[in-house]
């Protein structure tokens, strides 16, 4: 019988104390980036021409998590992790003589030496604070209800890339800005001094004489919102200062318009809104009580 009643207090009713831990943790967000709808450009035929089957859900953001009890019944944390997510593609010019749409040396099919290399990374790092409601069940296993509050970074950066790059071609300026202040004049000789002169110059002059030259461009864009993720958790102690918390949620965000930003942090005034929102699952080994 005593026995027994040892056996019956290790399970229940639970133990009240305060305690809190750190550790590893990871976020799987089931959304494919690549199909965002402010990124259709990515996968059309006539832009970039991406296959965006291969930006894979879930998305994966690693990084840690703490947490610590204030109350018997109220827990406190936060979680940051980031990851990133890259695909490329490359393109080859080549005589189709036969028109079968393949390159058939066989065939003196004749593969051009210019090659076309684009690459586009999405980047994702998300940051907040968290805040639960616990259910204690057994010694060493809680549920719990809460949501995490915080700001998130969504970039995109593509990079293109023409022939053989070489050393010398990746410092050529684009713009032909030796001042701070040009003065334009009657650039169109049409004998007024008017607007159209300044897109005349622009159109005309602005361009340095050498940025033909170049092999390659690239082009980073990023945009910070507001995150929320409502979740329902559990906590699992498999040691005396170890264990396992795992939560399930809904991860929202929006990027709303005019907010998208430059990689010098110019404000690209005619941006789309970007939604972000998929079910989210957290998984965490912890050390700590």
């Amino acid at each position: 019988m005593q026995a027994l009643l040892f056996s019956q207090e290790d399970y229940y009713p639970p133990e009240s104390f305060y305690g809190g831990g750190v550790g590893f943790s990871q976020m799987f967000l089931f959304q494919n980036l690549g199909e965002l709808k402010s990124f259709e450009m990515l996968g059309d035929k006539n832009s970039f021409g991406f296959d965006l089957t291969k930006f894979s859900s879930p998305f994966i953001l690693y990084g840690g998590e703490g947490f610590s009890n204030i109350t018997e019944k109220i827990r406190i944390g936060g979680f940051v992790g980031t990851n990133s997510i890259m695909r490329t593609k490359k393109t080859t010019l080549f005589l189709d003589k036969n028109g079968d749409g393949q390159l058939n040396v066989d065939n003196d099919e004749q593969a051009s030496t210019y090659t076309y290399d684009s690459q586009a990374k999405i980047s994702l790092w998300l940051s907040g604070a968290t805040i639960e409601y616990l259910f204690p069940v057994f010694r060493g296993l809680e549920l719990s209800i809460g949501s995490m509050f915080g700001l998130g970074r969504l970039n995109l950066n593509i990079a293109q890339t023409a022939v053989s790059p070489s050393w010398q071609n990746q410092f050529i300026p684009a713009f032909k800005l030796d001042s701070t202040l040009i003065e334009v004049t009657d650039e169109n000789l049409d004998g007024t001094i008017t607007d159209a002169d300044l897109s005349f110059y622009e159109e005309n002059k602005i361009f340095s004489g050498t940025s033909r030259k170049l092999t390659g461009s690239m082009t980073s864009v990023s945009g910070t919102f507001m995150n929320i993720q409502p979740f329902l958790g559990i906590k699992l102690q498999l040691l005396d200062r170890m264990g396992l918390r795992l939560t399930i949620g809904f991860n929202t965000g929006t990027i709303t318009e005019e907010q998208w930003k430059t990689e010098n942090g110019t404000p690209i005034t005619d941006s789309p809104e970007t939604v972000l929102g998929s079910m989210a699952l957290r998984a965490m080994m912890y050390f700590g009580l």
